[in-house]
């Protein structure tokens, strides 16, 4: 089940001789000023509900719950940054288990609440340069103490983000950022897709997370998320074996509901165990 994980994005390749600049980074500042924050119309309180497709099916073949009829997560948010995840539907205790799933809904807060993406890169140097089609920007941590040393940004010529990479201990990961303004954004930047590709060894990993949205309250937020996972892997030649591939693809379905915003629930919660 934890594939249905979001991948989280970093990538670092070199370039040859170019002229980089210490300065602030405008494209980072316009970004965030172009891109859809629901917390930029005024939202502060949030409760909503999430459905992953088929899960009820997966937890009653494992056969340790009884006859599960609906599980489902009930999320509490509250600005900035606060917030908790029920577990819904499963019978008392299973704490590892309601950890796990909570886990497979944490990874997808970033389309309901989008964090700044200048605080991404808290702790790093940033140093930019112009590119034949856009900006590229490289986060450096000169402090040798980060988990991934180096991350580089690029933007493209409108100032859209378009990739972000890393390359750590024999993994490149590459994500690849698509998005649309909304009728309802008020010409901000919306996340349609997000593709990000794993290569480690012989094994390719590629996740596409599809995000379809409704309105609440004159603001967007996701109604659907669609996760689809392939990964390839070569197997190499051996004796009389020739090289092949082996491909196999997984997927999941996400769906949310019962958006309810700025009635004060979410506050009422993390202060008094309110439940509905």
């Amino acid at each position: 089940m934890k594939t249905f994980l979001l991948l989280t994005a970093s990538i670092f390749t070199m370039f040859n001789t170019v002229a980089w600049s210490q300065t602030k980074i405008e494209e980072i500042e316009q970004y965030e000023i172009r891109n859809y924050d629901p917390q930029k119309s005024g939202l502060n309180d949030l409760v909503f509900e999430a459905r992953i497709e088929k899960l009820v099916d997966i937890l009653n073949k494992a056969g340790n719950f009884g006859k599960l009829t609906d599980v489902y997560f009930k999320i509490y948010w509250l600005s900035p940054s606060q917030y908790k995840i029920e577990v819904l539907g499963l019978p008392k205790g299973f704490q590892e288990v309601r950890d796990d799933l909570a886990a497979l809904i944490k990874g997808k807060l970033e389309f309901i609440i989008p964090e700044r993406f200048s605080e991404k890169f808290k702790g790093y140097t940033l140093k930019a340069a112009p590119i034949a089609d856009g900006k590229l920007i490289k986060a450096i941590d000169d402090t040798y103490t980060m988990a991934v040393p180096e991350v580089d940004i690029t933007f493209d010529k409108t100032g859209r983000l378009k990739t972000v990479e890393t390359n750590v201990a024999y993994s490149q990961v590459r994500t690849e950022f698509f998005q649309t303004p909304k009728s309802w954004s008020n010409n901000k930047l919306v996340m349609d897709k997000i593709v990000t590709t794993t290569k480690q060894g012989t094994a390719v990993a590629t996740t596409t997370n599809t995000v379809e949205y409704a309105t609440f309250q004159g603001m967007g937020f996701p109604s659907k998320v669609t996760v689809k996972n392939v990964t390839e892997t070569v197997i190499p030649a051996h004796g009389k074996e020739k090289e092949k591939k082996v491909k196999s693809e997984s997927g999941s379905v996400i769906r949310f509901s019962n958006y309810e915003v700025n009635t004060g629930k979410a506050q009422r919660f993390m202060t008094e165990g309110l439940r509905r």
